[in-house]
């Protein structure tokens, strides 16, 4: 059963220009946990499994020939959509069960994946970008959970095989600039899986519009760890970091990076036919300076979108809220039941953890 959420959840303006505001305060991300996922989509706590970055390829000045297209006829792609699965099993794992849930999030009020934060703050300069998300109260803390869009299903739908060629380029990278074990070389004629990741868990607080900041919890991929420990993003560019489309790219790249407190991206310099000949490194505190488009806008708007679904009386512990982005967040409302995202929360809240605050 659906029904009308408060209105004041929907006077949201996603554009650009309401949100050029001084950038909203923000935490340094603290690493809270890393797991493995396998490729039976088993969570084990900890980097044992994590992949490291193949610094050898920076020896010759950065010079390497890596051909992208290799191994596509056997690439793994992720099956199924697992929504929260694998950060509710990480976050199970971790703490004993019983315990209050809100203290066991380090006192987060959002939990999700920095994926769809990212998506938010991106809208102000994507707006062709659809997303949708449901936010499940839980006790005191709101977990949210990207939905894919009408028009997500549409575009993967008519993906041509060039589009699917280039979008394999980007894991063939991974695999070319990453190895099991340090000193180790890169395994490139094994099938490239994406069945298989090693993430990191951060905690963070985003100051708001009005009253004390919002406390998140989300958890990203990370696609190495560098000689010094350090987290690392590998990203391909077609040719130099310039142009229309880089613009847009830049911003994307800040936000993922910036999010998880990630300094640096590696970037593999390819050209049209998927042959990378230069990596090189980009430092994440510089991408702004890069497009146009404002770091404060995207984290403005970020901001004023998680205090629309800060705990309120409309959005009471065993419910669901769906928003979308259109012109303005709009918003909807049904019981916690409705679909298997909102079962696997349930079940988290009743069989798992205490509900109620921390004193």
């Amino acid at each position: 059963m659906v029904s009308a959420m408060d209105q004041s959840l929907m006077r949201i303006s996603i554009d650009a220009k309401s949100n050029d505001r001084p950038f909203p305060r923000f935490g340094q991300p603290q690493r809270i946990g890393e797991y493995t996922v396998t490729r039976d989509r088993c969570v084990i706590s900890g980097r044992e499994d994590a992949k490291y970055l193949y610094e050898a390829a920076f020896a010759d000045g950065g010079r390497v020939r890596f051909d992208l297209n290799k191994g596509f006829d056997t690439f793994e792609e992720k099956e199924g959509d697992e929504r929260l699965d694998v950060l509710l099993d990480w976050i199970t794992t971790q703490a004993p069960r019983g315990g209050p849930l809100k203290k066991v999030l380090h006192e987060a009020d959002f939990v999700c994946w920095r994926g769809l934060l990212t998506r938010i703050a991106a809208t102000p300069f994507c707006p062709r970008d659809s997303w949708e998300f449901a936010a499940a109260r839980i006790g005191e803390v709101i977990f949210l959970c990207e939905k894919e869009t009408e028009e997500t299903r549409q575009r993967k739908a008519s993906m041509t095989q060039r589009d699917k060629m280039m979008s394999y380029w980007g894991f063939k990278f991974e695999q070319y600039m990453t190895v099991a074990e340090r000193g180790g070389e890169p395994t490139v004629n094994e099938p490239v899986t994406c069945r298989e990741e090693f993430a990191m868990v951060v905690k963070s607080t985003l100051g708001t519009p009005v009253g004390r900041p919002l406390r998140l919890v989300y958890s990203g991929e990370v696609d190495a760890i560098n000689k010094d420990g350090d987290p690392i993003e590998l990203k391909t560019q077609r040719h130099a970091l310039e142009g229309t489309f880089w613009k847009q790219k830049s911003m994307k790249w800040w936000l993922q990076s910036f999010l998880l407190g990630i300094r640096d991206i590696i970037v593999g310099y390819r050209d049209d036919d998927g042959i990378v000949k230069k990596v090189g490194f980009v430092h994440t505190d510089e991408l702004p300076k890069t497009g146009e488009w404002s770091g404060n806008v995207c984290m403005n708007l970020l901001s004023n979108v998680l205090t629309a679904v800060t705990p309120r009386p409309s959005l009471q512990s065993g419910m669901t809220a769906y928003f979308t982005a259109q012109e303005s967040l709009r918003g909807s409302q049904s019981d916690l039941d409705d679909d298997d995202l909102d079962a696997t929360l349930r079940d988290i809240g009743e069989e798992d953890y205490e509900l109620h605050d921390v004193v």
